[in-house]
């Protein structure tokens, strides 16, 4: 059976040892007041604000290169310094990946910007509650995923409510597959057939 692009992909979301995606710096708390940064404000224009994608090119810097870009962004430096801190701070760490660390941190990004507002939501809410597992519960709930993800919805709803599931996943766990596999693609008909209610 062909695999969708995102039920691919969210199996990438349940690998271990990658901490679920920091915000990026637009998600950041306001800057603030105008009143408390007169002295760089400029008339008309938002000096807080960068293109899309801007953090994301940076991080792909050295890191010499990277402090060379902050000295000389304008935007940058007029940033309070907590929020410098910040950037800082995510950088520091992202320097300290190892390449293939990087590279699932970028898949889970383009994931989490491939699905719709309502998923992203979603999302955020359950893979803390995968992330609080012990490891071989974490590896149950992805193998039992990774196999539901396979299914057809109509098969996929048939199997989350079978002795597979129920005898061996408690009702926290059981729930949780069932939000994952919310996020996969629906039937024809613009319903997931896993949706049903768990007791």
């Amino acid at each position: 059976m062909r695999i969708s692009l995102t039920g691919a992909a969210l199996g990438v979301l349940l690998l271990p040892g990658i901490a679920w995606p920091q915000k990026r710096d637009r998600d950041l708390p306001p800057p603030p007041p105008a009143r408390q940064r007169q002295k760089v404000q400029v008339p008309n224009s938002d000096q807080h604000q960068h293109p899309p994608g801007y953090f994301q090119r940076l991080r792909e810097l050295p890191p010499e290169e990277q402090e060379r870009v902050m000295a000389n962004d304008e935007r940058f430096q007029n940033l309070p310094p907590a929020r410098q801190a910040i950037i800082r701070r995510n950088l520091e760490r992202w320097n300290g990946l190892t390449p293939r660390q990087k590279e699932q941190i970028r898949e889970r990004q383009e994931i989490l910007e491939s699905l719709s507002p309502a998923q992203r939501e979603e999302a955020r809410a359950l893979f803390p509650q995968y992330n609080r597992l012990p490891p071989e519960r974490k590896k149950a709930v992805r193998d039992a995923f990774l196999h539901a993800r396979d299914l057809s919805p109509s098969q996929r709803g048939r199997f989350l409510s079978s002795p597979d599931v129920t005898e061996n996943f408690s009702p926290p766990e059981r729930r949780l597959l069932r939000g994952l596999t919310r996020l996969l693609p629906v039937s024809k008909g613009g319903r997931n057939d896993s949706s049903e209610d768990e007791p």
